[in-house]
């Protein structure tokens, strides 16, 4: 029995001193940033982001919960052969549980359907879910975990995927900054947060530049090693689930009528000159800073850029990017206030850097919106915007997989645009110099004595750990 004590001692030290060794490289590795990449840089020279004509690809510009709700179905209803879902979270909420009973009614019609899930959330929010379980089984539906959390992968749990995005029919598709679960989807109004896709809708039979690109991204990424891969085959035990859904199903379409019918793609969305995707990579490892790259490459001849961003947390690569920015053209960065932000990570690093992004000659506008806003969209000059999942911050930089349009459109900028005003009249302006002005529409709000000892505590917590948040 002592002896068995003394095993058991050993064994547990062990185990502690394998799970340290498991938690610093995953905080420290990050550090060992890759930096910028010179043969990468050649082929943004060589690229064209621009045209003086209308391209193939139209474009509609997504802003509102409920209806990034129901342009997701109508995409998924109207689906004839192929379906990809790609996303971050995933959640079987009321609103997750809609997506999913909207593609098991697809792959009932006989759709193929390709689920991509980040292996963190689809642990957290889908795995004790029997609805996913049963359309996960579903002989048409193939589902790919992003490197899950295995013994195998503890060394790389830091390299997540932030994709977001939907392809239909290798015909059109949907990308942005929106999770699939009730937090960016439908007509909630309670603890939300405000987002952006940009569907695209290729009028060249499948033939669009920037669909292609997406379709090949897609395919490099699915057959990374870290992704694990199930093809459903044993659906016969989900039959209460499937009926469960196919209830869901028909009440969306007493709500949604025109799901099944709706062909107004061409109509409904507007021309844009070209559509060019950029990425950070798809390996579950340290990344190359490439879609900031792209932005600051972007940016070099420019009079004005507009950074809208949930939060910032950079390094001294990513200050440089923005003070060389700020150096030849109007740089305004907007990000929610703390006392607005719903990611307290990210509040809490701007408390502690605020003057360093300041330094960087950015005037930065902290916004007071009715809800936090996710959106990460930069606006160049009058015609380019570039919209998707890449924050400001270290983790988008090096460390997950980011999914940005560079959209050359005079209409979708002026459209972006009219929202950044109005965001900006909603906040404080801080210029560099410490001069502050508050927006015609800015609400001030104080923080309770709760929150100021809560974000104290944390200021001082993070401090190591910034380049994980």
């Amino acid at each position: 029995m002592v002896k068995l004590k003394k095993t058991m001692k050993k064994i547990g030290k062990i185990f502690l001193c394998f799970l340290l060794v498991v938690a610093l490289v995953n905080i420290l590795a990050p550090l060992f940033c890759r930096k910028p990449d010179e043969k990468y840089a050649e082929n943004l020279r060589q690229t064209e982001f621009t045209s003086e004509t209308a391209g193939a690809e139209r474009i509609r510009c997504i802003d509102d919960n409920e209806e990034a709700l129901l342009w997701r179905l109508r995409m998924i209803g109207t689906a004839k052969e192929s379906i990809v879902l790609s996303t971050f979270d995933l959640r079987a909420d009321e609103n997750g549980t809609k997506l999913l009973a909207a593609l098991n009614h697809a792959a009932a019609k006989g759709v193929k359907i390709q689920l991509l899930i980040d292996g963190i959330y689809q642990q957290l929010f889908l795995a004790g879910s029997s609805d996913f379980q049963a359309l996960a089984a579903h002989e048409n539906v193939e589902v790919g975990v992003y490197n899950p959390v295995t013994p195998a992968n503890l060394f790389k749990l830091n390299y997540r995927m932030h994709d977001k995005y939907v392809i239909i029919d290798e015909k059109m598709y949907l990308l942005g900054g929106r999770n699939s679960n009730d937090i960016f989807l439908g007509d909630h109004t309670e603890d939300i947060n405000v987002d952006r896709d940009i569907l695209v809708y290729d009028t060249s039979e499948g033939q669009g530049e920037s669909l292609q690109q997406l379709e090949n991204y897609f395919h490099e990424i699915w057959n990374e090693s870290c992704v694990h891969v199930k093809k459903g085959k044993e659906s016969s035990k989900y039959a209460d689930q499937y009926q469960h859904m196919e209830e869901i199903y028909a009440s969306l379409l007493e709500k949604y009528n025109d799901i099944e019918t709706y062909n107004s793609w061409a109509k409904d969305t507007t021309e844009a000159n070209k559509i060019t995707l950029i990425d950070n990579g798809t390996q579950a490892d340290r990344k190359t800073p490439q879609v900031l790259q792209t932005i600051q490459y972007l940016s070099e001849n420019a009079d004005h850029v507009i950074i809208q961003t949930p939060y910032v947390i950079c390094n001294g690569y990513m200050y440089d990017v923005l003070q060389e920015i700020s150096d030849h053209a109007k740089l305004q960065i907007v990000l929610n206030a703390v006392e607005k932000g719903s990611n307290p990570w990210g509040c809490t690093d701007y408390l502690n850097q605020k003057k360093k992004i300041l330094k960087t000659g950015a005037d930065v506008y902290e916004l007071m919106n009715d809800y936090p806003v996710h959106t990460k969209a930069v606006l160049i000059d009058d015609h380019l915007s570039v919209v998707g999942s890449y924050n400001l911050d270290m983790r988008s930089t090096y460390l997950d997989t980011e999914l940005m349009l560079v959209i050359d459109s005079k209409e979708l900028n002026q459209q972006i645009r009219a929202t950044e005003d109005d965001y900006m009249e909603k906040s404080k302006e801080v210029l560099a110099d410490g001069q502050e002005t508050e927006g015609a529409k800015y609400e001030k709000k104080l923080l309770t004595w709760q929150k100021k000892l809560f974000y104290g505590v944390l200021r001082i917590i993070i401090r190591p750990l910034r380049q994980l948040l």
